[in-house]
């Protein structure tokens, strides 16, 4: 959260420039040369630790005797309870093999010093450590089979940094340095972010969305602000879903039916737990979020800024669970669709609809009704590759979550239809990914190709570029209400889909136009106190006393250029608290 981050720091131009745009690319292919070479032999570390066994790990603190080649980690959360209580007892712990991420081009690095590999007794850093690399591993292996081929972080540096205790601080933070824990005492109890599974996964979202669409980083957009929450918690939930003992928990819990409250829809339980012991409305009940919820679209720019978590407002985290909600519905309805509610169907399901989110994200052009255009893609990512298997399921989610109107709905039948195109795949790309390409669902179809969906109108490479060269939405000029004009980057790309969310009576929304859409979003910001306007001259004081001590830390700040001050994003939070 430095107000010195180099993800807001000018590069320099002309021949420096070049010279230093060369030698970070060397860089570049000589580190993943290095990462592929190491995830093989940790590979190879793994197989021959697992054929043996140690009765006692030497040098105790908090040191089980276990089976070298496997760590203890929490299942999804330190807490887990189906009815919160005031003292919640923590969660059982769960044994796993050591974790390997499978991605040469999706690495991630834990900065706190790395033990070795054993079954350590929770409360202790090591302990901390292995459950975060084991979430971390878990997500990336999930999500990069179902990426374009070459995706890479949009971080500077090849490789996603990670800090597990980064200062004191109910909250996480991904940014393009890299991603933040932090830990706080609350009624005894240490709470630390990066211990939990579900917190881990969700800032991990963030890094594969950025990764995904850098575009969105920069939005001056609720909704597309939004919709990176609402994919944090996506995250957390597919990545769960995993881990086979937590599949059958789940529907032994739900009865099948999973978008009813239950260890899956519940996120970051210990983190929700701790913030509610010192603001009890800010969250929800029994957890941070619960994506079992009823919420309705309604326009951001008709809420207000903030609200109770019973209430909706236009504040990302609060508008996120929207479309976390469908996204619930939807995985229910479509295990409904397979005929039975088991272990094995649940695996496929969550699969098909990580991919479809990829594909609709892909696709979906950045407007100020980015919701309905990503709905909309899936919808359309779904037609093709499963002949529209799925469209009850997941039109049936958005609609009653106001995400598609009715008139949508209707509209969908004239809709673009992508087609299912072959592109090789860098070979890269493909080193950690074998015994992948041939699960059902995912992207890689063969060892040398990916089969990706395309509307032929020019092939978007951001998914393979660093944040030093990550494409920006166009800028507009925007004059808020508080009399502050300012550059930004707005949702105007060009709609794909003639589709709109449902308003609350009837009806569709207005989409509003990308100049509206950012001045909303700016003036959220004020009123929240997440803009920092002391990196901009000539600001009128009246102004920064009024909006800018709400918050200690910014996640947005003002960069002065030669046009005027433009408006660019430090990172992405997950506390959802004052």
């Amino acid at each position: 959260m430095s107000q010195n981050d180099p993800s807001v720091a000018a590069t320099d131009s002309g021949g420096s420039h070049n010279e230093l745009t060369t030698a970070v690319q060397s860089l570049t292919q000589t580190t993943q040369v290095l990462v592929a070479t190491a995830t093989q032999m940790m590979q190879l570390l793994q197989n021959l630790a697992s054929s043996s066994s140690v009765g006692q790990v030497p040098g105790g603190g908090g040191v089980l005797a276990a089976p070298l080649a496997q760590i203890n980690t929490w299942e999804d959360d330190p807490f887990s309870e189906a009815t919160p209580t005031q003292n919640p007892a923590f969660a059982a712990l769960m044994t796993v093999n050591v974790p390997v991420n499978n991605a040469p081009l999706l690495q991630t690095a834990i900065l706190d010093p790395r033990p070795a590999p054993t079954r350590y007794a929770r409360g202790t850093a090591n302990f901390r450590y292995w459950t975060a690399a084991e979430a971390l591993a878990r997500g990336v292996n999930f999500w990069a089979p179902l990426l374009p081929a070459g995706t890479r972080w949009s971080t500077f540096g090849p490789v996603l940094q990670v800090s597990l205790v980064a200062g004191q601080d109910l909250n996480a933070f991904y940014s393009r340095t890299g991603m933040r824990f932090f830990q706080q005492t609350v009624r005894n109890v240490q709470v630390f972010s990066g211990e939990s599974p579900d917190v881990v996964c969700h800032e991990l979202g963030h890094a594969i969305l950025d990764a995904l669409r850098p575009q969105l980083f920069n939005a001056a957009s609720i909704e597309a602000a939004a919709f990176h929450e609402a994919f944090g918690d996506m995250s957390s939930i597919l990545s769960a879903l995993q881990l086979p003992t937590l599949r059958q928990r789940v529907l032994a819990e739900t009865q099948g039916r999973l978008n009813v409250n239950s260890r899956l829809s519940r996120l970051a339980e210990q983190l929700g737990w701790a913030i509610r012991q010192l603001s009890p409305s800010a969250v929800d009940r029994d957890s941070l979020r619960n994506a079992a919820n009823r919420f309705f679209y309604q326009r951001p720019a008709l809420l207000p800024p903030s609200a109770p978590a019973s209430q909706l407002s236009s504040e990302p985290h609060s508008f996120a669970r929207v479309f976390t909600g469908a996204f619930l519905d939807a995985l229910a309805r479509m295990l409904t669709i397979t005929g039975a509610a088991n272990d094995t169907n649940l695996l496929a399901v969550s699969r098909d609809l990580g991919l479809l989110l990829v594909d609709g994200i892909r696709t979906a052009p950045i407007t100020s009704a980015y919701y309905s255009q990503v709905a909309a893609g899936m919808l359309q990512a779904d037609r093709v590759r499963h002949h529209g298997r799925y469209r009850t399921a997941l039109s049936s989610a958005f609609v009653q979550h106001g995400i598609l109107s009715p008139a949508a709905m209707t509209a969908m039948a004239a809709a673009p239809v992508p087609q299912l195109k072959a592109v090789p795949a860098p070979a890269e790309a493909l080193a950690g990914t074998v015994g992948m390409a041939g699960v059902s669902g995912f992207g890689v179809s063969t060892g040398s190709t990916q089969i990706l969906l395309s509307y032929d109108d020019g092939e978007d490479d951001a998914h393979r570029r660093g944040a030093e060269d990550a494409p920006e939405l166009p800028i507009h000029s925007v004059v808020t209400e508080f009399g502050l004009t300012l550059i930004v980057h707005a949702p105007a790309e060009t709609e794909r889909f003639a589709v709109a969310s449902a308003a609350p009576d009837q009806g569709s929304v207005e989409t509003p136009a990308p100049e509206d859409a950012a001045r909303f979003f700016v003036e959220d910001l004020l009123r929240l106190g997440q803009l920092d306007l002391r990196t901009v001259q000539n600001i009128v004081p009246e102004l920064s006393a009024a909006v800018d001590v709400r918050r200690r830390e910014k996640s947005h700040e003002l960069v002065d250029t030669s046009e005027g001050p433009i408006l660019k994003r430090r990172y992405f939070d997950c506390g959802f608290h004052a």
